[in-house]
């Protein structure tokens, strides 16, 4: 470069044109060297006239107040820019961080392990009362098997049961309760129902106590359902998943642990009914004037003659039993 045309540069005496030459000169290599040597030695500290004299030929006090200027500018781009890099660096750790611990997060996730099932089973003569993760409580029959997962879903509370069991199910609407038997989906959100899932006759009977019930052949769309209420036993025919619904004193289902029978007002097709399945006998009648005979009765369950007894002395008609079958009769 012309030393005097960075004279008249530096006294502010150049044309437009020259100042361009100039200042494209200064993004050179060596007009970089010229305005930034004293700077690009770091580890020496250089005084007035020794950075002067880097440049002889030069005016030299303006040169020196105008290398002073740049490494002023210099220094603060350098300090802005060392902001900018350490906040884009901050920003780059904070966000691999982040896609570190996504990533351990969602392998966790995705793995699914399988889930880990504890499974109850009552003997004969034996029964069991459990309180679950969520608070509910069952109490298994005798010759029952409930399997329970270690943890429920988020979506839902399920299990699985074989033979027959009391539930008081904790309300919660955003995880509903699920009993899952052969063939059969009990669904509900918060109630006390009982379940007997009878494999040898091949049907599945819910008696509500409180609360609503859904009684399901499965769980896909086409599936056959019903709601119940308060006092409805729905019963599943899984030879055909036909379901049928009838208003009873759902307190008698549970009579295999409060040793219980309560009937308000109902007919003795109704009871005999109820009598069918808690004692698992054939009930018949002579005639049909006797099904519409009602009963209001609070009895304690006993064997199965002992109760036909108490009924046939309060109606005052006669019964034939004979091993699993009784007959109604005038």
């Amino acid at each position: 470069m012309d030393r005097k045309l960075l004279n008249r540069y530096f006294r502010d005496e150049c044309t437009e044109e020259e100042v361009d030459k100039v200042l494209g000169w200064f993004q050179t290599e060596e007009g970089q060297a010229f305005l930034e040597q004293d700077m690009d030695q770091s580890d020496e500290q250089l005084t007035k006239e020794e950075q002067l004299s880097l440049y002889p030929g030069v005016e030299t006090e303006k040169l020196f107040n105008r290398i002073q200027l740049n490494k002023k500018k210099r220094y603060q781009n350098s300090r802005l820019v060392g902001i900018r890099v350490a906040s884009i660096l901050l920003l780059v750790a904070t966000f691999s961080s982040l896609v570190y611990w996504s990533g351990i997060t969602s392998t966790v996730s995705d793995e699914n392990p399988e889930p880990v099932y504890t499974t109850y089973v009552t003997e004969s003569d034996q029964q069991k009362v459990l309180t679950l993760s969520d608070g509910s409580r069952i109490r298994l029959n005798e010759g029952a098997k409930l399997i329970v997962p270690e943890k429920f879903k988020a979506s839902k509370r399920e299990v699985k049961l074989q033979g027959e069991a009391y539930f008081e199910v904790e309300s919660n609407e955003k995880q509903p309760f699920w009993v899952r038997t052969t063939g059969s989906v009990v669904e509900v959100l918060g109630t006390r129902f009982n379940v007997r899932a009878d494999s040898a006759a091949r049907q599945v009977q819910v008696a509500v106590l409180e609360g609503k019930v859904a009684l399901k052949s499965g769980d896909t769309e086409n599936a056959a359902s019903a709601h119940l209420n308060r006092n409805n036993v729905g019963v599943l025919r899984l030879s055909d998943n036909q379901i049928t619904i009838e208003n009873a004193n759902a307190e008698n289902y549970v009579s295999w642990f409060k040793n219980r029978l309560k009937f308000t007002g109902e007919t003795l097709g109704q009871v005999s009914r109820q009598l069918e399945r808690l004692y698992e006998v054939q009930i018949a009648f002579e005639s049909n004037r006797l099904k519409e005979l009602q009963l209001t009765a609070d009895m304690e369950k006993v064997d199965l003659k002992e109760v036909v007894t108490t009924i046939s002395n309060t109606f005052d008609i006669q019964f034939r039993m004979k091993e699993d079958q009784v007959v109604w009769i005038e």
